[in-house]
């Protein structure tokens, strides 16, 4: 976890029809927390940071104020400027931005400006109509952001209780598994690590004995190798592995359910050649729905569609 120093924490001020809310949502609060405890867990420093999204008339309005600093950019920067004292009072360093715009936009060019490592960012819950869970700045983030992103959800208790990492065995699935296991030690917490093997293309192939040795080697070799990644780490509680036959994103959220899963940490990827088009198969079908806070990670090799 040594490795999130330079930390984006994504700040909605909104809440109903207010641009500038007195009191911010609860899953922000969630984001501010968490951010503040990492941060002091890493000697890091923190960027609270937050996009008013208004129409290009409304913009010049506020910037054109004849009131010196518009009453709605004043409370905005009272309000990130509360969060950076906050951190202040605990040693951190931390600074804050009010800019204009789509927020999911400015945090990517915020991100790309100076090189944060971490965003931070509170879900917007959109409520059963929508069926979505992850609001479309978080969606939006997890596709497009270079680093990695933690969207939190609010949690009854600090101590995140029980962890998930989705694993694909890939590169991007061992940076997953490093997160996860650094959480899980961190916090105490119970690790569960799954690896969905969907025996689908095997089967278009393969049948009978053929079928069901080669599913077995799969599983064996899932087994090791996700073995061999927590035998570098030492935990309060066994981890527990689920290698199972099952299409990945339905086994994901069977897990969830079934363990109450506070943190799911996976990998996302993009489609060969098209930057930042696709976060895989799994986690577009995913996110959206689950129900927890998510950390996600990328490849190296991630380039984002966002430019300066």
């Amino acid at each position: 976890m040594r490795r999130f120093q330079n930390i984006l924490v994504a700040v909605d001020l909104s809440q109903a029809d207010r641009l500038v809310s007195d009191v911010l949502p609860l899953p922000t609060e969630e984001a501010i927390e968490r951010a503040l405890w990492l941060a002091k867990l890493n000697a890091g420093r923190l960027h609270f940071f937050s996009s008013l999204d208004v129409s290009p008339a409304v913009q010049r309005l506020i910037e054109d104020s004849d009131q010196g600093v518009d009453p709605v950019l004043g409370a905005a920067r009272e309000t990130l400027q509360r969060a950076v004292e906050r951190a202040g009072s605990m040693g951190l360093a931390a600074t804050m931005e009010v800019r204009f715009g789509k927020s999911w936009l400015e945090i990517i060019r915020e991100v790309l400006r100076n090189n944060h490592d971490l965003v931070v960012a509170g879900t917007r819950h959109l409520g059963a109509m929508s069926g979505r869970l992850i609001g479309s700045t978080g969606i939006k983030l997890l596709r497009k952001c270079p680093c990695p992103v933690w969207i939190t959800q609010p949690q009854p208790a600090r101590d995140i209780k029980s962890i998930l990492v989705a694993h694909d065995l890939t590169g991007v699935g061992d940076r997953a598994m490093e997160l996860g296991c650094s959480m899980a030690q961190l916090h105490g917490a119970r690790l569960h690590v799954l690896h969905g093997l969907d025996v689908r293309e095997l089967e278009t192939v393969l049948s009978g004995r053929v079928l069901e040795n080669a599913a077995a080697e799969r599983r064996t070799r899932a087994t090791r190798h996700l073995e061999d990644c927590l035998a570098h780490y030492e935990f309060v509680q066994p981890p527990q592995l689920h290698v199972v036959d099952c299409e990945p994103s339905a086994a994901v959220m069977t897990l969830v359910e079934r363990h109450r899963i506070e943190l799911l940490v996976m990998g996302t990827i993009a489609r060969s050649g098209i930057a930042g088009i696709f976060i895989g198969n799994t986690a577009e079908r995913l996110l959206p729905q689950v129900p927890c806070s998510v950390l996600a990670v990328k490849p190296d090799s991630f380039t984002s569609p966002v430019q300066l």
